[in-house]
């Protein structure tokens, strides 16, 4: 599989991952499937993966709109309880 540099959309979700489950969630954790895009599998500070986030679709749909805020994508798609 090729690596690329992120989007400014994947690196601001990729953010707002390791600002609610730790930097240990960092850029080269992230892998890059078939059709190019960028996928991670978050880890928690407790060792647990509690879900795999597709940057490259989180930024599109943040960008479009289909997700609304950055406190919807915190809560409802990465599952984050405290969206401040």
């Amino acid at each position: 599989m090729h690596r690329r540099v992120l989007t400014a959309g994947e690196t601001a979700v990729l953010a707002m991952i390791q600002q609610g489950y730790g930097p240990q969630n960092s850029a080269d954790s992230v892998f890059f499937t078939n059709a190019g895009e960028a996928v991670i599998s978050v880890r928690a500070s407790d060792g647990t993966s509690p879900l795999m986030a597709n940057l490259s679709n989180l930024a599109a749909w943040r960008a479009d709109g289909t997700i609304s805020s950055d406190d919807e994508l915190k809560s409802d798609w990465l599952r984050l309880a405290n969206s401040q």
